[in-house]
């Protein structure tokens, strides 16, 4: 069973020993802050998320979305270098990568057209999407921050049209009339109510409610291939 965020920072927390006051004083927050983060009554900022990522070292897909392993870093050649996973130029996988961004509001997905697609090479793609049909989505927008930021590039699977019903919660690109986003599904009602709501994770941002007939593709994100250094 997937962790959430919370469950996921206190078991960070404790796994490098620290006490909330000690982790409060690495990331700069107040120890409040960290015992709310732990329970789920707020979300990490982007700051948090990568302050985390980078003084403590673990894996930002496991961080954010529960996938592999807390630490998938091997030790680099020198210092602080480390790489996610040693490259081996004969483990790779090409991947469909849609050119359009995915961002409510565009209408320039309207069909699965070959001429939108084009392939980016996957080195030592993970188990989990290892021998899959995957595909890449560029994340436009600022809905999903700060899990998901403008310019990244996601790794997601196409589900059959007839399973949409059945999707369970999770971060999903859907393209819905003549519109592509990357939103959260927390509860889906197509089979009771058919239609299903498609949630931000920026506070900022609103809700899309989508009837089931218009949905067109739907595909279940699994993992950040590729993020900008901010």
């Amino acid at each position: 069973m997937r962790t959430s965020t919370g469950e996921r920072l206190r078991i960070v927390r404790q796994a490098r020993g620290l006490t909330q006051q000690q982790m409060a004083d690495l990331l700069g927050v107040k120890r409040p802050t960290i015992t709310q983060l732990e329970a789920g009554r707020h979300q990490p900022s982007q700051e948090v998320l990568e302050a985390i990522v980078q003084k403590l070292e673990v894996s930002r897909n496991w961080l954010w979305f529960g996938i592999g392993p807390m630490e998938e870093a091997t030790p680099g050649l020198n210092g602080n270098a480390r790489l996610a996973h040693p490259l081996d130029e004969e483990d790779y996988e090409d991947w469909i990568h849609i050119t359009v961004p995915a961002r409510a509001g565009f209408g320039d997905l309207c069909d699965l057209d070959t001429t939108l697609f084009d392939t980016i090479r996957i080195y030592s793609p993970s188990p989990e999407l290892r021998g899959r049909k995957t595909w890449v989505i560029d994340v436009d927008g600022d809905s999903m921050e700060p899990q998901l930021r403008s310019g990244m590039q996601v790794a997601a699977v196409l589900l059959p049209l007839e399973d949409c019903k059945y999707a369970v919660s999770g971060v999903y690109a859907v393209v819905f009339g003549s519109q592509f986003a990357i939103k959260r599904i927390k509860d889906n009602d197509l089979l009771t109510k058919g239609y299903l709501v498609l949630h931000s994770d920026n506070e900022n941002a609103g809700s899309l409610t989508v009837a089931a007939e218009d949905i067109r593709y739907m595909w279940r994100v699994l993992e950040i291939v590729r993020g900008k250094v901010l």
